[in-house]
């Protein structure tokens, strides 16, 4: 977490709207950690459970087991984490996270539960992870200000749209808002401390809507990388697997190695930014 709370970087990515490959650069950025080595812990804060799935099969599934309500409603719980794949486990979320959220909405401090939880394991955390990802709702609500409070770095992608462009002004606004809210009221000093960054996504180069949207996104500070629309990312998604290790199983590693190593870059340069 930010300020130099924590030594592990804490990564929330964060849209206004769905549909924009959140949850797929969440997932896809914990796979590359993956292949470096690094521990991840992932967390679902939507209540949509998309993250959740991709680690679901028809032999595995998170009923039953603890998720991200049980550490919103007891900020004093230990770790409940659930070990999914070598270096990465989840604290999945929840069909009823909303309501959930909706029951919190009158306690004090509620955009600060989650980091509570984060103050009261910070040195088990430390311990056992490089990373914390966290997947927010597409929506600015309780869960995501949750999110958004705890994070070193804030990554928004954006799609090739008049909505996609406008949304990094409606993302930089709610970030600053929250800031100016949640205050130590001793030091003065906001618990909101995260660089925010924006990543084009889903570009196609032979529209005009993503070549006037690459021209815009000239004018707009922090944008940390912009990837192509790709079938690989689609399939790799659907396989439930990182894009490197799709394209090795399917013979598609040669074919593709310009776009993977374009991704790899770009990951890369989320690990970097911040850190100076």
């Amino acid at each position: 977490m930010s300020g130099g709370k924590y030594d592990m970087q804490v990564i929330s990515f964060m849209a206004i709207k769905g549909g924009v490959g959140k949850t797929t650069m969440a997932f896809q950025l914990a796979k590359f950690l993956q292949t470096q080595d690094q521990k991840v812990l992932m967390i679902d804060l939507d209540a949509q459970k998309s993250l959740t799935g991709t680690f679901e099969s028809e032999h595995f599934n998170f009923n039953g087991k603890p998720n991200i309500a049980d550490v919103l409603e007891k900020p004093s719980i230990g770790l409940i984490e659930t070990q999914v794949q070598e270096n990465i486990a989840i604290i999945p979320s929840t069909s009823n996270l909303e309501e959930v959220a909706d029951r919190l909405a009158s306690k004090p401090n509620r955009e600060l539960l989650l980091f509570m939880w984060f103050v009261k394991n910070s040195q088990e955390l430390n311990q056992k992870y490089d990373y914390v990802i966290i997947d927010l709702p597409p929506a600015w609500n309780l869960l995501t200000k949750n999110g958004v409070a705890v994070a070193d770095k804030i990554i928004s992608p954006m799609e090739p749209s008049r909505f996609g462009y406008e949304s990094h002004t409606k993302v930089l606004q709610s970030v600053g808002t929250l800031q100016d809210e949640v205050v130590d009221p001793v030091s003065g000093k906001s618990y909101i401390t995260a660089d925010v960054f924006f990543l084009g996504n889903r570009i196609k180069h032979n529209t005009n809507s993503s070549h006037e949207f690459l021209s815009a996104l000239k004018h707009i500070d922090n944008v940390i990388g912009v990837i192509p629309e790709k079938e690989l990312v689609n399939a790799s998604m659907l396989a439930k697997e990182g894009i490197l290790e799709y394209a090795t199983q399917n013979d598609k590693l040669h074919e593709q190695e310009p776009f993977i190593k374009l991704l790899r870059d770009v990951f890369s340069e989320i690990q970097k930014q911040g850190n100076d």
